[in-house]
């Protein structure tokens, strides 16, 4: 790759994580012709771009998680044989998530770390590219490092209360194991329901604001437009204002059918709570809770009952583009149209 191509690539990366609001950080080593650090917020774990040689077409995009010997230790000592069945789940998992990975250690049956990389091809600057990379390493590293800690959890909860069952995961079960019947934890089902009728509510209280302003922008438009026919100009601004006055309190009304509803929702899901307990224990239902508890905005979190005032903030975030509420509520939509169908 010519000289001004190399320096244009790093310039676009650079450009790239400044406008996003990642902290970026080039890292010196003599090995490679540049590793440029990427990190969204200190909880996540940094990825790496790095151009190999300058003759190369093509970036590597690089994450790695480090497995604490003492987790390790802890994980093979309660888990057994079950602990091999774990590390076999976890590597099929990233490989239906379209990543490279590595294990790294003496022995692949326990690692000390797990890599993850892509190798992407820029012919031009691509932004959209570079954003799909980075966050398919993140968050093949942060599933690597929750199916971890779900584990540890797990035999947290057992070394507490030794009365409940314990059982290492059988063949081809969830990664992370399964070390008792989640679906009867009503704690568990209690968050999962939450992060289903918080994303339901918070995607119709967009859709209905929206609606709400749409028709109202277009009222205004039309009786703006039949008032200046009839009465000329001064009368088009009369009738402007009066549609502008009126706004709130068309938006108010909509709040307050969606209070209405999300209260029916509420309950409803409450009452139908032992229809779906087996359904719920599809280890699909856990991705919504552990998508939420990544994120925190200062407001009681969509794994609880969200009352009218936090619903409206979050639709606030919505409305306003907030980088990582966009995100975890992208997140949590693509999961919710996974999730098989409940009982009506």
């Amino acid at each position: 790759m010519p000289s001004a191509s190399q320096d244009q690539m790093l310039h676009n990366l650079k450009q790239w994580a400044d406008r996003t609001g990642y902290q970026v950080g080039q890292i010196e080593d003599s090995g490679n012709d540049f590793i440029l650090e990427v990190r969204e917020r200190e909880s996540f774990p940094s990825v790496q771009f790095i151009h190999q040689r300058r003759e190369h077409p093509h970036l590597l995009v690089v994450g790695q998680v480090k497995i604490p010997s003492e987790d390790r230790e802890r994980l093979k000592r309660t888990m057994g044989d079950g602990f091999k069945q774990f590390i076999w789940d976890l590597k099929l998992s990233l490989l239906g998530k379209g990543v490279d990975f590595l294990v790294l250690g003496e022995d692949d049956g326990d690692p000390e770390a797990w890599e993850v990389h892509l190798r992407i091809y820029l012919r031009e600057f691509d932004p959209n590219l570079l954003q799909s990379s980075y966050t398919s390493i993140k968050n093949s590293l942060i599933s690597v490092i929750w199916c971890y800690k779900k584990a540890l959890d797990q035999i947290a909860m057992f070394s507490a209360d030794p009365s409940q069952q314990f059982s290492v995961p059988a063949e081809g079960a969830a990664v992370g194991g399964s070390f008792r019947g989640e679906g009867n934890d009503p704690e568990r089902a209690r968050r999962v329901m939450n992060a289903m009728a918080n994303t339901g509510i918070i995607m119709m209280v967009t859709l209905m604001d929206g609606f709400a302003q749409t028709m109202m922008e277009a009222t205004e438009a039309m009786a703006s437009g039949v008032a200046e026919a009839f009465g000329g100009e001064e009368a088009s601004e009369q009738m402007t204002e009066e549609m502008k006055e009126k706004m709130p309190e068309a938006k108010e009304q909509m709040m307050g059918m969606v209070s209405q509803v999300r209260q029916q929702l509420y309950e409803q899901m409450a009452q139908k709570a032992d229809d779906i307990e087996s359904l719920l224990a599809d280890r699909i239902f856990d991705k919504g809770p552990e998508i939420v508890d990544v994120y925190e905005f200062g407001l009681p979190k969509f794994t609880e009952e969200l009352d009218d005032e936090t619903i409206t903030e979050y639709a606030r975030l919505l409305v306003q583009e907030d980088k990582y509420f966009t995100e975890m509520f992208g997140e949590l939509t693509a999961w919710m149209n996974s999730l098989p169908q409940l009982p009506k």
